[in-house]
């Protein structure tokens, strides 16, 4: 009996090796967004947070928002819902709920994407954008932040030559990772300074076939050249947003919003869709996944809702690592 209860432990433990080896080594997060009925600090925002973490999640990455007028302006400025205790508020009422926390910064210009950024003067722009974000940058290094994304789709200042300064700032004043963001894979193939960052991240809203074999195979030519993209930087590689709305007929045009383009709610290929995602990019070498979106209004999403949120919606199943794959 006693030799029995031994080979049947060494096949336990044999086992449990096994799945782990088997099951990439991977997190889950989402962006994080505060929705003005429901601001940070606020037992509403609290109530998400907890909502987040029980969807099996590890990340919550806030997103704050630095503002300027025009793409031409060389004044951005820290958003009004984006002032240091805000942000302070955020970072601690993601931690409270047991998830890790992390600080994502964006560009926000009325009418405009924020890749469409086109200082008329660059040096200016930088210097301004440095002193923008600092006082958040400050933020992530007293509450213990590990990462921060200096910027989120900046295509039309990635190929500056500011970038070593700004980073070098940054680092002066925080030892975390220090993250930059790229709007596309393409343009993560195109940028020219990871060297100067602790991950390749991008965002994805690839246009996608209807059918789930071609579908299949293009998410897999798009996680190899992720991959080699890591190799080649020695990199991690972060899908710092993977967003799907829950609507009909989205697939072919994922990045479009519900203010662009109405359609009836699709509950199931939203989850399914982004699971394959997950499963195809993990087994890729992907180490970080965060999905668009969660917002700080606990009843937000739902099953009447077309948006990228995954809240209150099957799809939330995606933030849940499964426990060993093949």
């Amino acid at each position: 009996m006693k030799i029995f209860r031994i080979v049947l432990i060494a096949l336990v433990l044999a086992l449990a090796v096994f799945f782990f080896i088997r099951t990439p080594s991977y997190w889950t997060g989402v962006n994080i967004k505060m929705s003005a009925n429901a601001p940070w600090g606020s037992p509403a925002a609290q109530a998400s947070m907890k909502q987040l973490a029980q969807t099996g999640a590890r990340m919550g990455m806030l997103v704050a928002f630095a503002w300027q007028d025009k793409p031409e302006s060389v004044t951005p400025i820290l958003g009004n819902d984006s002032q240091p205790e805000t942000i302070r508020k955020g970072l601690r009422d993601i931690r409270a709920a047991g998830l890790t926390p992390m600080l994502k910064i964006h560009l926000w210009i009325p009418w405009h994407w924020a890749g469409e950024v086109a200082p008329a003067h660059m040096d200016e722009w930088f210097a301004n954008y440095q002193k923008a974000i600092m006082p958040l940058i400050d933020i992530a290094r007293e509450e213990n932040v590990p990462a921060v994304f200096a910027g989120t789709e900046l295509r039309g200042v990635e190929t500056a030559s500011q970038w070593p300064a700004l980073v070098s700032a940054i680092r002066a004043h925080y030892a975390g990772q220090v993250i930059y963001d790229t709007d596309s894979l393409e343009q993560a193939e195109k940028f020219q300074h990871w060297d100067l960052f602790d991950a390749v991240a991008t965002s994805l809203y690839t246009a996608l076939p209807d059918a789930q074999k071609d579908r299949i195979g293009v998410m897999t030519d798009n996680a190899r050249r992720l991959q080699n993209l890591g190799e080649k930087w020695k990199r991690p590689v972060w899908v710092a947003e993977l967003g799907l709305r829950s609507g009909q007929g989205i697939l072919q045009r994922p990045w479009m919003s519900p203010e662009q383009l109405k359609v009836p709610v699709d509950l199931a290929i939203q989850k399914t869709v982004l699971t394959e995602w997950r499963d195809t990019l993990t087994a890729h070498g992907v180490t970080g996944i965060s999905i668009w979106c969660w917002y700080t209004d606990p009843h937000d999403g739902g099953t009447d809702n077309s948006d990228f949120t995954v809240q209150n919606k099957p799809a939330s199943s995606v933030l849940s690592r499964p426990a060993f794959r093949f």
